[in-house]
């Protein structure tokens, strides 16, 4: 799918950022850039790659036909043209000549890099066994779904080497966004012969993994992933992905300190740096649809119904801003921008009493008691809670204990599902649309089961084009907040901090991408 790529320059900071990163040290003896990621990279084996650290570090280690610019278009990388047939089914790419991986610290090797290499690594995504990631993303790959379903063998999909030089793609049907995702770690390629050398472990060490990207792999240790390119001219010659150690300090004071040249920041606290504000993350009220009152979908749109009259709740707007979706703005589904062609998903409810008396019919008292609110501290909604809460005591004689709980529990009893009602943080975490649905389903959020809904999901991975997956994908989020399952409130608002002397930084705010192919540090 085409995302919103930004290059960060010196003078123009336009965009977002979606990474669990706390910032970047200098490293010594090279002009080295150093993020802090939550996870170490564990997997870089590029047609499974899926963690966002494993992610990052393929895309800096593997190179593919297109690299997608800052405006988010795709250039040549590893190809030196390609075409387009006039039905928009067959795609022809030429490779640049004399290209080959490299080994760790930058060893040169035999393998060199071919059309096959890429008609190998399509064979992966589409075998059942590999069970990458990616395979949703090609599914109009000529049998591709077939093959994906064990009703064909890999090697017959519509992906083929005319020659060493020449990768040939056919599509069942046209992809308006089929160029872009050819820039996705899947589509990276991979040596049959090397890949079967390793006997399973392809990706999992560093002796098992060659780059095909702009660096290649240094070092790979329980202290982190460490790699390198030669260089000149004020590029970036050394990636480095670390583990935060936890430092106490801000994000502004890191970066002030000269311990870090940029990081992420959730707070509001005036900042003399060039920043950026952005959001992925709507903050939502959710209903745990296996409590015995909750499952009734009338309680559940009273509440909600009602709920939508506390128009002023107290919350600090540096910080949380009116949501417009459960789905953060930003998002696209292939070229199409979701928010923008979904709408106003809010339903019209009806009254909130009248939905309450009809709930009442099979919703005892009884049902109702031990209901409660769960609230994670940090979040800074208690009070916005609180107005919610007089609402529904007002409106449906209905008020529940508030739970105030550290962030660590409350992060514990929503992975078990031990709440009734929730504010909780709906992340979008891939920038995939249909994965943040997805994680409504029965063991995620609000534990909801419906055959309907599952139906629909299944239906937008095979849509034939963008706009009917975006369509299929919009009648999710519908759902979802017509039965009263979620209420969106707001649209966390964070920043990324950037000191002076970075250039041509290029981030995808929800890939994540992480591509310092183009970035200096003056």
């Amino acid at each position: 799918m085409k995302r919103f790529l930004v290059r960060l320059t010196a003078a123009v900071l336009a965009a977002a950022l979606l990474l669990p990163l706390a910032g970047c040290t200098q490293g010594s003896g090279v002009n080295s850039f150093t993020w802090f990621v939550e996870e170490l990279p564990t997997n870089l084996d590029p047609q499974v790659a899926s963690a966002v650290s494993d992610v990052i570090a393929c895309t800096n280690l593997c190179g593919g036909l297109v690299r997608l610019d800052a405006e988010g278009d795709p250039q040549n990388d590893l190809c030196e043209s390609w075409s387009v047939s006039s039905d928009g089914l067959v795609y022809t790419f030429r490779l640049k000549e004399g290209l080959t991986y490299k080994a760790t610290r930058g060893e040169a090797t035999s393998y060199a890099i071919t059309a096959e290499d890429f008609v190998y690594a399509f064979q992966r995504i589409f075998s059942p066994e590999t069970r990458s990631p990616y395979a949703v993303e090609f599914s109009a790959i000529e049998g591709g779904s077939a093959a994906l379903a064990g009703l064909a063998d890999p090697s017959d999909i519509g992906v083929e080497a005319a020659d060493s030089l020449t990768v040939v793609f056919t599509l069942t049907e046209p992809d308006d966004n089929f160029v872009h995702k050819l820039a996705l770690p899947g589509a990276m390629p991979c040596d049959e012969e090397f890949f079967l050398s390793t006997g399973g472990s392809y990706g999992l060490t560093s002796d098992t993994t060659l780059s095909s990207g702009s660096f290649y792999l240094y070092n790979w240790t329980s202290g982190g992933l460490f790699l390198r390119r030669d260089v000149s001219g004020g590029l970036i010659d050394s990636l480095r992905l670390v583990q935060n150690t936890g430092s106490a300090q801000s994000a502004q004071d890191l970066i002030l300190n000269e311990r870090c040249t940029a990081a992420l920041d959730d707070t509001s606290t005036p900042t003399s740096l060039r920043s950026v504000r952005y959001s992925d993350t709507t903050w939502c009220m959710l209903f745990n649809s296996q409590h015995p009152a909750l499952s009734n979908t009338l309680l559940r749109q009273a509440l909600v119904s009602a709920a939508r009259q506390a128009t002023s709740l107290t919350v600090d707007t540096s910080i949380y801003q009116p949501a417009s979706g459960l789905v953060p703005e930003g998002l696209s589904v292939g070229s199409v921008d979701y928010r923008q062609t979904a709408g106003d998903p809010a339903p019209d409810l009806g009254n909130a009493y009248v939905l309450y008396r009809g709930a009442r019919q099979t919703v005892t008292s009884s049902d109702l008691m031990g209901i409660t609110i769960l609230v994670p501290e940090s979040a800074g909604l208690t009070q916005a809670v609180e107005s919610i809460n007089s609402v529904w005591q007002r409106e449906l004689s209905l008020f529940f204990s508030i739970e105030e709980v550290p962030d660590e529990t409350f992060d514990a009893r929503m992975a078990d599902g031990e709440y009734t009602i929730a504010i909780a943080p709906v992340t979008c975490t891939d920038g995939s649309v249909y994965t943040l649905l997805r994680s409504f389903g029965p063991d995620g959020l609000c534990r909801y089961d419906d055959v309907g809904y599952e139906t629909l999901l299944t239906q937008s991975t095979t849509a034939a084009n963008s706009t009917v997956r975006c369509q299929l994908l919009a009648q999710c989020e519908r759902q979802l907040l017509a039965e009263g399952l979620v209420l969106p409130l707001f649209a966390q608002q964070k920043r990324l901090l950037l000191a002076d002397g970075v250039e041509g930084l290029v981030f995808d705010p929800y890939g994540p991408v992480l591509d310092l192919t183009w970035t200096v540090k003056n």
